[in-house]
């Protein structure tokens, strides 16, 4: 069974530029929806707050401007049926995070308030990152970043890929123009590779190695469902081709990273581009003439001359590994795609009128001649 540490604010307001008490807590939606995809997966929840305080659900998260009376009235229903165990957490200064297979950290304006300035929540953060096990922060949730730091001052989470309610979105709030700060500033500040996504409001979530983020509330379902798909033991779906090549690793690994070049070497990706060089990318993929789709892309591990890594952000998720081992007489280069959850359904049914009914089989014949096609061009 799987275990989750989710620490929750235990703030009850954020107090604004001129004084003011705005009142706030936990984002409904944010704590909610996890929290349910987590327990209907089997796994094991353990809430924890700052000194054990009940934590304060956001009025607003509960009204009309938190999405449609049923949804509203679902999380209302799920914090009643719960109410035992988010009215009695644990004490946060007496986790230890290494016992947890996550570590969750919901949004709303009350982490501004109080983890941002908390002395063990950064602590734990920073044993987190450090230990490579996952760790998932949500909209307001990455504000418990900015109180983590290393021994020699350093900011742990400097030159990490992540999201968080962005400045755009926290200025639809009537109250943001008395905002002491926005949490997209001091983020970028301290050295965070920020992103957003194209549309306000809508599911955005970016992972870099063990360090998983939302952009928002319509962000909570997608990052829980991401988590449980990369925890899952047994994939969807996946799929792992291996080919030597008469080329020293280091070649390797530089034609491989270069995702530029990919259009020469996959069948079905014809065109890609940096959004952000060495970080994130887009490609434009088909199959036959008239199935086009766009993918957006995250590298998750780069180690020269060993290993290059990415997840696919969209249209679906998926993980793809290059990993490179040298062999008498050149390089050993091993591809494998995994996906935790099946495709949607819509996916599928377009797959089968282009032919493409075995999508593993589709998969480790394109992964072969990709491998070919890097042979050829490293020859």
């Amino acid at each position: 069974m799987r275990t989750v540490l989710m620490v929750v604010s235990a703030a009850d307001h954020w107090t604004l530029r001129d004084g003011t008490r705005h009142p706030t807590g936990f984002w409904a939606e944010e704590l909610v929806e996890p929290h349910r995809h987590f327990t209907e997966a089997g796994w094991q929840v353990t809430v924890a707050t700052p000194g054990g305080v009940a934590p304060t659900v956001d009025p607003l998260s509960l009204g009309p401007l938190a999405g449609s009376p049923w949804r509203t009235r679902r999380h209302r229903r799920y914090l009643a049926a719960h109410a035992d165990t988010f009215a009695r957490p644990r004490v946060l200064a007496g986790m230890n995070p290494d016992d947890y297979d996550v570590v969750f950290y919901p949004g709303g304006h009350g982490p501004m308030e109080d983890l941002a300035v908390d002395p063990v929540s950064g602590a734990l953060l920073t044993r987190r990152l450090r230990s490579g096990r996952p760790l998932a922060l949500l909209c307001h949730a990455p504000a418990a970043l900015l109180a983590a730091g290393d021994e020699d001052g350093t900011w742990p989470f400097a030159g990490y890929t992540l999201t968080a309610l962005s400045n755009r979105e926290e200025r639809l709030n009537r109250f943001a123009r008395k905002a002491p700060w926005l949490l997209e500033d001091q983020l970028v500040e301290r050295g965070a590779r920020y992103v957003a996504g194209p549309i306000p409001l809508r599911p955005h979530v970016t992972v870099d190695r063990n360090l998983y983020t939302g952009q928002n509330p319509a962000s909570s379902v997608r990052l829980a469902r991401r988590l449980i798909a990369d925890l899952t033991e047994h994939p969807a779906l996946a799929v792992t081709v291996s080919h030597t090549v008469p080329a020293p690793p280091d070649r390797v690994y530089a034609l491989i990273s270069d995702i530029t070049r990919m259009g020469e070497w996959s069948p079905e990706t014809y065109a890609a581009r940096w959004i952000e060089p060495g970080h994130r990318f887009t490609g434009r993929n088909r199959i036959g003439r008239f199935y086009r789709w766009n993918i957006s892309a995250t590298v998750t591990e780069a180690t020269p001359g060993r290993t290059f890594a990415f997840t696919t952000d969209w249209p679906s998720s998926s993980s793809w590994r290059y990993r490179l081992e040298e062999v008498e007489g050149g390089t050993r280069i091993t591809e494998s795609m995994t996906r935790a959850t099946p495709q949607m359904a819509i996916v599928r049914r377009i797959q089968d009128a282009v032919g493409v009914r075995d999508r593993a089989a589709h998969l480790r014949a394109g992964m072969t001649t990709t491998l070919h096609r890097i042979d050829a061009a490293l020859r």
